[in-house]
């Protein structure tokens, strides 16, 4: 009785949740729908519309631009930053976990109105300025989420083991710290794009209609054409989801090494002592 009651609880939470994106699909494949609970006719007009409409494919293009800059940023920028404060500054961490923080503290149009009062008269390009504030936003994701990954593997035990060796720096990041990192920076980077790919008050405010991205043009077409704007968010949903299912991987191969007991496996010793 119990496990009926808990399958009818979810069941209703399901259907609640998932009644508004039927409906949008409904709405997205159909001309018609004003006399029943279904749509008149079916029809996939729409996604066809939207998929020969250039605007459309230039701003993916844009969104995909930014997000994949950003994930970019996360893997030649802050992941050496974070090694390097992680091995000789430790005391910095707890202090950088705050400061990380701050993004989360001050509402976004006060960042948006202080940029554009700072950078508007000046030579720099508002992309770059676009690029910095949506740097800014996603610190508290990428600091945490690489920190937590950091001490989960042990990494200054990894390097001070290698460093017995007599290998170098080098060799010891590319062979001992990326692999164990790897799964750790993928979730982040996944969870990065994903944000940035969806990002609308930051990209509106700074650049507006000149850098129009997916959630720009999503808002135009809404005042345009309804079956259109209920198109391009079932694609955006599918995009969404593809990225959860693939957070969910990651996260679960993650959740895998931590039951492991985890240890640098032989071939890793092998490939430092070539080096040493």
């Amino acid at each position: 009785m119990k496990k009926v009651v808990v399958t009818l609880i979810l069941s209703l939470f399901a259907l609640y949740y998932l009644s508004p994106l039927l409906a949008t699909f409904f709405y997205a494949s159909s001309t018609s729908w004003e006399k029943s609970i279904l749509p008149d006719d079916f029809t996939l007009q729409w996604f066809v519309q939207l998929l020969s409409d250039s605007a459309f494919l230039f701003a993916v293009g844009r969104s995909l631009l930014l997000a994949s800059l950003m994930s970019l940023v996360v893997f030649v920028i802050l992941v050496p930053t974070m090694i390097w404060i992680h091995l000789y500054f430790p005391r910095w961490d707890q202090t950088l976990q705050k400061i990380v923080l701050l993004p989360y503290a001050i509402p976004g149009v006060i960042l948006v109105t202080a940029l554009l009062r700072t950078y508007s008269n000046s030579n720099i390009p508002m992309f770059f300025v676009l690029l910095g504030a949506l740097f800014i936003s996603m610190l508290p994701i990428v600091y945490l989420g690489i920190s937590n990954q950091m001490k989960l593997v042990n990494m200054k035990e990894l390097v001070e083991a290698a460093e017995t060796l007599g290998v170098p720096m080098f060799p010891i990041i590319r062979s001992v710290l990326i692999p164990n990192l790897k799964v750790g920076t993928t979730l982040v980077s996944l969870m990065v794009f994903s944000s940035v790919f969806g990002e609308y008050m930051l990209t509106n405010l700074l650049i507006g209609g000149r850098f129009e991205t997916l959630r720009i043009y999503m808002l135009r077409r809404m005042n345009e054409n309804g079956h259109v704007a209920s198109a391009v968010m079932i694609l955006y949903f599918l995009f969404l989801l593809a990225t959860a299912f693939s957070i969910f991987y990651f996260n679960k191969k993650q959740t895998k090494k931590v039951v492991v007991k985890e240890k640098v496996e032989e071939p890793v010793y092998e490939k430092l002592l070539e080096h040493s």
